[in-house]
């Protein structure tokens, strides 16, 4: 598949089956995503693999965070475990934290252009992706049980990987709606 197919194939991926996806598919990815631009050469991405064991463990963690929000019904565990379960992969994004104010948004898009490759390329190999955040990406178990130290990274999302339903075209709007001659 080409690029330019690959980007209009591209879809948020909601829904993953229990095949794995080949690890090899994974790292060509994420060696993918090492190739984004970034200013000032920051290279400010860095990607935890995460294993069934880890996200066992996160599951613990989350359960114990929604008891302690008072919504822990049996649905709501099962979805969050079969959320976090039965995608093929799960790869953390995290941002390298720089001491420069004005660096930390520019090395943000440059993130943001890895987390794309990553997709595209997944999306070559016909492999589904999902780049997620709330409450678990900010929780301070999920950092410990990542060992990503909070001071020196940020999660930036949750890059779930596997393959899923087919996806429906999306309506977008037509290029005279967003791009301006002058």
């Amino acid at each position: 598949m080409d690029t330019q197919e690959a980007i209009q194939l591209r879809r948020t991926t909601h829904s993953f089956g229990p095949k794995m996806v080949p690890e090899e598919l994974v790292i060509n990815a994420v060696e993918a995503g090492n190739q984004a631009p970034c200013h000032h050469r920051t290279y400010p991405w860095r990607f935890t693999l995460v294993s069934k064991i880890k996200r066992q463990e996160l599951i613990k963690y989350a359960l114990d965070e929604l008891k302690r929000r008072g919504s822990q019904t049996e649905s709501e565990i099962s979805k969050f475990q079969t959320k976090i379960l039965t995608p093929s992969h799960l790869l953390v994004a995290s941002q390298v934290l720089s001491k420069n104010e004005e660096r930390i948004s520019e090395d943000y898009a440059a993130c943001c252009c890895a987390i794309q490759n990553i997709s595209l390329s997944l999306t070559a190999n016909q492999v589904g992706s999902k780049w997620s955040t709330g409450w678990i990406t900010k929780s301070d178990n999920t950092y410990k049980a990542l060992e990503i130290d909070p001071i020196n990274e940020r999660i930036i999302g949750f890059i779930w990987i596997g393959f899923g339903e087919p996806l429906q075209p999306i309506n977008r709007p037509s290029l005279d709606q967003v791009l301006r001659r002058i």
